[in-house]
């Protein structure tokens, strides 16, 4: 049982890091929702295809839109928090609702307002992104309880260290 120990810890460290990504894309999205909310206009709404990879094909959207922040006139393409690439017909529906010309809402960084986006949710992506990490985590930690009691490790001792931890931290 002491080999599996070793698997133990790459798995931790996959968490680990796949959590601090997770928790840098919330701390974006909770941000975003107290970022001002502005009128734009859409000045180009079109599908792209990305040309790069050639194993598959996918779209992504380029939908550009002004805005005016105190007299100064900023342009932005940003649709989500993240980059958005799907297929065509995904796409397609997306830019549709975005044709040229169209008011709009732009949430924008009252501090940086360069930095907009046009919605403030989350797509897809980033929510499986957040639900992979619950599920890596929800693992991570089961395996952890289970070595624990399975080793037959005094949990009353790991009790008090998690207790010193926790007292000296909030000290």
């Amino acid at each position: 049982m002491a080999g599996s120990k070793f698997l133990f810890l790459p798995f931790g460290f996959w968490v680990f890091l796949l959590g601090l990504i997770t928790l840098f894309l919330f701390y974006r999205l909770i941000r975003v929702y107290l970022w001002r909310k502005i009128e734009g206009e859409i000045i180009q709404s079109e599908v792209k295809k990305n040309e790069k990879i050639v194993a598959y094909d996918y779209y992504y959207p380029v939908i550009k839109y002004k805005y005016k922040v105190k007299d100064k006139e900023f342009i932005s393409d940003r649709l989500f928090l993240t980059d958005l690439a799907s297929d065509y017909q995904t796409i397609k529906r997306l830019v549709d609702k975005y044709p040229v010309g169209k008011k709009v809402k732009v949430f924008y960084n009252p501090f940086n307002p360069k930095e907009a986006v046009l919605k403030r949710n989350f797509h897809t992506g980033m929510f499986i992104q957040s639900l992979v990490f619950f599920s890596m985590l929800s693992v991570f930690l089961f395996t952890l309880i289970f070595e624990i009691i399975y080793e037959g490790a005094d949990i009353s001792k790991l009790a008090l260290i998690v207790k010193e931890f926790l007292h000296n931290t909030l000290e």
